[in-house]
């Protein structure tokens, strides 16, 4: 019996374990400073926006490109210290956690995406100065440089919040056993709030040709909204593992947005270049942002309810989002627009782009071409369902994926 006892004390190895995991579920610096450039580029690409709306003229170092490509900096700098101390200093726990890049490299794969990401803008400002050089001012918001860079900002949002998701992951699978209500896994949520917040006002941004004031009375705005926000909400909200995700998400981009309107007309800004046909003294805010919250809160009340697979899920998500926005959106836009209610600060009506003449006959009213009869937004808004369905489908597929992510 004593050779019993005496064989089975080296064997009490168990507490190590757990140890490993824990120590890996830690949050590393670079998710801080990658959560931050994703805030930074999105602030910059609003006030950037802004200062062409207002000024017209702009510099390779101007502040709003400063602003922007320093959350490039952030992102890459601190991703790829990351990455080489991983790299050098590598472990058994820590080679698991990792993707091996090139043979050499250990990463996680947030980090690679945001590593390429930076890559990207950094790359495009040089390449936008040239154009602005050679061609003169830009006429829309996706000319080849600015495609580059917005390609770049959204490989940087998305692997902030692929970076974040990793930690969420790990800590719901360990830390959040023992601490459900623990400050790491709150501190963790927030945090990939703040990135897919940034991502989604990006999103929205790049698709201001579609998702203007004006267009809120024709389906093919319900089709581009219903496209972007059914592709990234429910995946996100799986991620986030909370009650109310896609409506803290939203409700994030809708402060960005409303932030950036309603500091940025504090500020003087006088235009810089011709042809300047409305004299305006301080800097013009964006369109007010989307109230895409309110079908937000009725899809999260559909995925805490619905016990039904994911395709019944995705048809569910589809037409609550499509027929709560346009019964919002729809007399919303003409409050915007046709409302002396809406002309000060909070609502922005009264913005106007200087190189647009004060007294343009549909400055405070729809143009008739705005406006489509019924029977054809019944048919974009039929649409817009079908393409969030299927969009919404595959964001609960790979919503799952990115559960799993644990590199």
């Amino acid at each position: 019996m004593s050779i019993s006892i005496t064989t089975s004390l080296p064997r009490t190895t168990a507490p190590a374990k757990p140890r490993a995991v824990v120590a890996k579920a830690r949050i590393p610096l670079y998710i801080y400073a990658v959560s931050l450039a994703s805030l930074l580029t999105v602030i910059g690409i609003l006030w950037d926006i802004s200062w062409h709306r207002s000024i017209g003229r702009d510099k390779f170092l101007s502040p709003p490109h400063i602003l922007i490509y320093l959350g490039a900096i952030f992102a890459g700098l601190f991703s790829g210290i990351q990455v080489l101390w991983n790299s050098f200093r590598p472990s058994d726990v820590l080679k698991s956690s990792l993707v091996k890049v090139w043979g050499l490299f250990y990463s996680s794969l947030g980090a690679l995406f945001c590593i390429w990401g930076a890559i990207a803008m950094l790359t495009s400002a040089p390449f936008d100065d040239w154009w602005h050089g050679a061609y003169g001012l830009d006429v829309t918001i996706l000319s080849p440089p600015h495609t580059l860079l917005g390609m770049g900002m959204l490989f940087l949002d998305f692997g902030a919040c692929v970076s974040v998701s990793k930690y969420l992951n790990t800590n719901e699978a360990v830390i959040g056993a023992q601490y459900p209500q623990g400050r790491q896994v709150a501190l963790l949520q927030f945090l990939f709030i703040v990135c897919a917040s940034s991502l989604l006002c990006m999103l929205y941004t790049l698709g201001t040709d579609y998702l203007h004031i004006r267009g809120m009375r024709s389906g093919l705005f319900y089709i581009v909204a219903s496209f972007i926000t059914l592709l990234f909400l429910p995946a996100f909200s799986r991620v986030l593992r909370m009650k109310w995700g896609m409506t803290a998400i939203t409700l994030g981009y809708f402060l960005i947005t409303g932030a950036a309107n309603w500091i940025l007309p504090i500020f003087p800004a006088e235009p810089k270049l011709g042809p300047i046909l409305a004299h305006t003294t301080h800097f013009q805010p964006a369109p007010f942002p989307l109230l895409v919250f309110i079908p937000a809160l009725m899809m999260d009340i559909v995925m805490q309810r619905s016990k039904a697979n994911d395709w019944v899920k995705a048809a569910l998500l589809s037409v609550s989002f499509v027929l709560i926005l346009a019964a919002i959106q729809y007399p919303f836009s003409g409050f915007l627009i046709e409302s002396p209610g809406s002309r000060n600060w909070f609502f922005g009506g009264n913005s106007w782009y200087y190189a647009l003449s004060p007294d343009a006959p549909f400055r405070y009213k729809f143009h008739p071409n705005n406006i489509v009869p019924f029977s054809v937004l019944a048919q974009g808004l039929g649409l817009a369902t079908l393409v969030g369905f299927l969009n919404a489908r595959l964001s609960l597929r790979w919503g799952r994926w990115m559960q799993s992510v644990q590199r």
